[in-house]
């Protein structure tokens, strides 16, 4: 018997996992006993990523149900799962009982206060105060008064009173809130949406009894254990996620490297049926792997996972030149091995880019060094060199930098078209030789392995920079205005993708002007921001022309608009230093910025910018970029 004011408390074993890893269940708990072992209860309502703690000690989403606003709150502590409805109105909510993973089975038994969840051997109660109005197969009903909150339990047996469960929630609010990152300012927070998305997107899949971020719900097709690891993608998550969740960022990075081929290609996908297949082994996608990973690193260092992955990394990094120089000159090209030009296409990512039109398939690869994927390899060579030295392997460090300097080298001789004062594409000397002149930022990518001379920089960024080419309001469309396929604004015709934007900041960062980095990135965080504040969307992509949203409203990727705002204030270098950008325009402050395993505060206003830890400022600039060590 429940005592008045009072639930039951969950009580579950030490290594049960609770979060919202349901693929299917967004605004769902899921209690994971094993991977033949679960429960799971939805509370229905639209999606719409909310605050959710690392540690799962706190979630809050601001869902619509039934036309209505209804705030659920819930938390983890003690391995305990408490929580609580409210609503500015009275409603009624659904409280669904959902079967979950392929391989397990859940028998839900209804009583007066809710139901027993039965799973495995393993048993779990759901209770609410008050008690559910009604109740079916299907799930119970639950009153939610507009003066009062519901409270609710999801787990074991132990009594407590309401005010505990509040005080238990309050406590872990104020406490993530405390080392969440988090922004005020003319940007808005910016920073906050960046975890909000990504601790959503946690998915737990039972085929590898795995917790790990998935780019979207969307794209399982209803099957919990389908939710794919996209390659570059998951990359890209690790590097956002290690801003709040360090541990679930490895982990992600682990989930994509688990499908890695014997000869070292890192697949275009891994763990999503498609085509006949779980994963895409004749084809790989965009080498950003290194890049992100020694990101991560920079933030929460961890030699020990650096250790871990270096020698996938290296192997990926050697596959490109075995698999991907059709004509031996020493330049790459995209490819599949069984696909044809499609699987060439989704292997630079952008899977349907006017970029290669005029390009044709010879053998495994297309018939032209690719000006995106040379330049891809030497920044991977790059920074995999600075994972060697950490790791120890100064032997291969060096060989890297070599293949760089090289790479760079190649570059400038065959892609530099003087004619065009750009880089571009160009078909092998055996099919004419010719520019692939059609441009899209693609055409910029050499600026992030650090190629370009000063004088060729200013030329490609002057381009860049061209109303009538790509500098609008909403950039940076992914071909030019002035290209047939732009009024398209369709899949990667026009249409603005973070990604592409994040990795040309990686060039900016290293040539433009800190005035011009600035205005690059508070053109990316307006164009998210104005999506996420209006809509809680975070874009796969956006339409270049009305700022909108564009295909899966809720695709991780999406908040690299907002981390590029992060890196243009306060960068930290491949080498370890930390730079603030003093030339800004906004009046911003950011706090719990990680670097190099501290929590930092960062303020900027026009004409300066400030870091401190707490205790006293530890850089300033004023105008300009300042550079140090901390």
């Amino acid at each position: 018997m429940l005592c008045t004011g009072a639930v039951l408390l969950a009580m579950v074993p030490q290594n049960v996992r609770i979060g919202n890893f349901l693929v299917t269940s967004p605004n769902g708990i899921s209690i994971v006993w094993s991977p033949k072992s679960a429960a799971v209860i939805d509370f229905g309502g639209d999606y719409v990523a909310g605050v959710a703690a690392p540690d799962e000690s706190y979630h809050r989403q601001d869902l619509t149900i039934d036309g209505k606003p209804v705030t659920l709150e819930w938390g983890r502590v003690r391995d305990m799962a408490v929580g609580r409805l409210t609503s500015e109105q009275a409603i009624q909510v659904k409280v669904q009982l959902k079967q979950s993973w392929p391989d397990v089975r859940t028998e839900y038994t209804l009583n007066p206060l809710g139901c027993v969840a039965v799973s495995g051997g393993n048993r779990a109660i759901f209770a609410c105060q008050p008690p559910p109005t009604t109740s079916d197969a299907q799930g119970v009903t639950v009153s939610v008064d507009r003066l009062h909150p519901t409270h609710f339990t999801f787990g074991g047996v132990q009594e407590v009173t309401n005010s505990k469960i509040d005080a238990a929630l309050d406590r872990a609010r104020d406490a993530y809130a405390a080392t969440m990152p988090t922004s005020t300012g003319d940007w808005g927070d910016f920073l906050s949406a960046i975890p909000s998305n990504l601790n959503n997107s946690r998915i737990y899949a039972s085929d590898e009894d795995r917790i790990a971020h998935s780019v979207s719900r969307g794209w399982a097709g209803g099957n919990p254990n389908n939710a794919p690891y996209f390659c570059w993608d998951s990359f890209f998550n690790g590097a956002l996620a290690s801003l709040d969740d360090p541990k679930t960022a490895r982990e992600t990075v682990r989930a994509i490297l688990s499908w890695q081929t014997p000869e070292g290609l890192v697949p275009n996908f891994g763990h999503w049926q498609f085509d006949n297949g779980r994963a895409s082994n004749d084809r790989s996608q965009p080498p950003v792997g290194s890049l992100c990973i020694w990101k991560m690193h920079q933030r929460w260092p961890d030699t020990d996972f650096l250790r871990e992955v270096y020698p996938r990394l290296l192997a990926w990094h050697r596959w490109w030149p075995k698999f991907r120089d059709g004509d031996h000159n020493g330049l790459l090209e995209w490819g599949s091995d069984k696909a044809g030009k499609q699987g060439a296409l989704w292997e630079t990512g952008w899977d349907d880019t006017p970029q290669y039109a005029d390009s044709e398939m010879v053998g495994s690869t297309l018939d032209t060094d690719a000006v995106d994927l040379n330049a891809l390899w030497s920044m991977d060579a790059e920074n995999l060199a600075h994972i060697a030295d950490a790791v120890g392997d100064h032997v291969n460090a060096k060989a890297l930098r070599k293949e760089h300097d090289e790479t760079n080298k190649r570059i400038n001789e065959r892609l530099w078209n003087p004619a065009l004062g750009m880089y571009c594409s160009r078909k092998w000397d055996s099919k004419g030789g010719q520019f692939l002149t059609r441009l899209t930022p693609m055409n910029f990518y050499p600026l992030i392995c650090g190629a370009p001379s000063r004088a060729q920089a200013k030329s490609v960024i002057s381009v860049m920079t061209d109303p009538k080419k790509f500098w609008g309001r909403w950039i940076l469309p992914t071909v030019s205005y002035d290209d047939p396929a732009w009024p398209d604004q369709g899949y990667w015709h026009g249409t603005v993708w973070a990604p592409v934007n994040f990795l040309v900041f990686q060039g900016l960062h290293r040539y433009a002007s800190p005035g011009l980095e600035a205005e690059f990135a508070s053109k990316n965080v307006e164009l998210f921001m104005r999506n996420w504040t209006q809509r809680g969307w975070c874009g796969e992509n956006f339409r270049s022309d009305q700022g909108v949203v564009m295909g899966d409203k809720h695709y991780t990727w999406g908040a690299l608009m907002n981390l590029v705002g992060l890196e243009s204030i306060c960068a930290i270098e491949a080498d370890g230093r930390v730079t603030l950008n003093g030339a800004q325009t906004s009046t911003l402050v950011l706090k719990n910025v990680p670097i190099h395993g501290r929590r930092y505060t960062v303020e900027a206003g026009p004409g300066w910018a400030r870091l401190s830890d707490g205790n006293s400022d530890v850089l300033e600039a004023r105008g300009e970029r300042v550079s140090r060590r901390l």
